[in-house]
């Protein structure tokens, strides 16, 4: 299995579905031009991110960028094209003025916390989960070793209470034969 990247350094296996190869990856879905993104072109020269028409309200232009002018983030992403920044946004590019910059950043620091920590939470889960199938797989259970060393804990409290139990039925035993001899010296038999 090869490590394939769509643009913006997104792990095509992980960020995208087969299912459904014409969604973009969510970190960086603002990158393509509606139905622009094809799964199997990820890392190949053919791959359509940031590149597309640029509209200013007043005149078109062309961006040309490449996979690697595409900047991942929490609200998309964005192609920064020498020192401008654009977004996808339907058929064209807009171009993100220096306040659009701040206001995503501002709010996908603050909004986003919550969202992002639950993610990370499930995704943590699951590469557990896959990590202790992996494991079983190839016959080193985890979860079956903890359950040995608890029967080890089993095997050592029962040899220290069986060992206490003979030590105290040998006890009554000396204290049975300590009585009865008490009482044969008191009935004078010995």
């Amino acid at each position: 299995m090869t490590y394939v990247e769509c643009a913006g350094g997104q792990d095509r296996d992980t960020t995208t579905s087969e299912t459904r190869p014409y969604i973009p990856p969510s970190k960086t879905k603002n990158c393509y031009l509606k139905d622009e993104f094809d799964r199997d072109k990820c890392g190949t020269s053919s791959e359509q991110a940031c590149i597309g028409e640029y509209y200013d309200g007043s005149n078109s232009s062309e961006i040309n960028g490449s996979p690697d002018s595409c900047k991942p983030d929490d609200r998309g992403g964005y192609c920064k094209v020498g020192d401008s920044y654009y977004v996808a946004r339907e058929l064209i590019f807009k171009k993100l003025t220096s306040e659009d910059l701040l206001d995503r950043y501002k709010s996908s620091s603050s909004s986003s916390n919550e969202a992002d920590t639950k993610r990370a939470l499930r995704d943590q889960e699951r590469r557990f989960t896959n990590r202790i199938r992996e494991l079983q797989i190839k016959g080193q259970d985890p979860l079956t070793k903890k359950k040995s060393e608890k029967k080890e804990d089993n095997e050592l409290h029962g040899s220290v209470s069986g060992m206490l139990s003979k030590i105290g039925m040998w006890f009554l035993v000396i204290l049975f034969f300590i009585s009865l001899s008490i009482l044969l010296v008191q009935k004078k038999i010995i």
